[in-house]
């Protein structure tokens, strides 16, 4: 292997305690820096992955399971709602998080407004969602015809659980990378300012590989506080804040005579 795992866990640990370990990399080649995006990609898509599978999994399950045993048989045809039973129909999942789910294709339910959020409105044309204040809607005829029942809520819920690793891991992957390497593109103007102050102008190539090794200790608090669920305001602000003071202090110290 060109670019073993043992190699990326010491530049990754190295990148996050040690700014001179910088000096020795930033003139390193564009694809040993973009092996290193990918591993690093790798690693957040696979412990993202396994993290909302642990704290959201269960959850979804349960809706599920509740679901079926609650849920009216219904069917989508020619772009309208068809609900087997009397409405309007108003059921409440007991869960931690109460969600209020109507199916009303008489038009009583017609303002999503109405309801308490979180919750699932079905009208003859239109599924709106509504939470935190906010309300989205999608039209039944752009999903197709369909039914769903008993059977078919069991089948849709096997089918995630097979499907959701696989899944859920690619879509991580090629996310990270390519946000990650457009943040690390935009942070080169970050480690720009640090340069121009001494009078040195790096190559574009170098400070792209110091922005996105600077970006690590910010993807590691990124992770810490995804895995423990908290919920912190403005935690971007953190994240891009910590990765602009890495991008600059491991520049300064590329460029500073010593």
């Amino acid at each position: 292997m060109a670019y073993p795992f043992l190699s990326f866990y010491h530049q990754a640990y190295s990148a996050v305690t040690d700014f001179s370990f910088y000096r020795a990399l930033f003139e390193q080649s564009l694809h040993k820096t973009l092996i290193y995006l990918f591993y690093l990609a790798t690693h957040v898509a696979a412990i993202l992955t396994l993290t909302f599978a642990l704290h959201y999994g269960p959850q979804f399950l349960s809706i599920a399971d509740w679901a079926q045993q609650n849920f009216p048989p219904f069917e989508v045809e020619d772009g309208k709602l068809r609900v087997a039973t009397d409405q309007p129909l108003v059921k409440k999942y007991p869960g931690k998080q109460l969600i209020t789910f109507v199916f009303d294709t008489t038009g009583t339910y017609s303002d999503p407004q109405e309801l308490e959020d979180p919750a699932f409105l079905f009208t003859e044309e239109k599924l709106y969602f509504r939470y935190l204040g906010q309300t989205q809607s999608y039209s039944w005829k752009d999903w197709g015809p369909f039914q769903a029942g008993p059977k078919e809520f069991e089948h849709f819920t096997t089918l995630v659980k097979w499907a959701y690793f696989p899944i859920a891991y690619s879509l991580i992957l090629v996310y990270t990378v390519v946000v990650k390497g457009l943040l690390a593109a935009l942070l080169t103007v970050v480690g720009l300012s640090a340069s121009v102050r001494y009078d040195i102008r790096l190559p574009f190539q170098q400070h792209f590989t110091i922005a996105l090794y600077s970006l690590t200790p910010a993807i590691v608090i990124d992770l810490a506080v995804t895995m423990t669920g908290l919920d912190i305001s403005y935690f971007y602000l953190i994240y891009l804040v910590t990765a602009a003071i890495y991008t600059y202090m491991a520049t300064q110290k590329c460029v500073a005579v010593e």
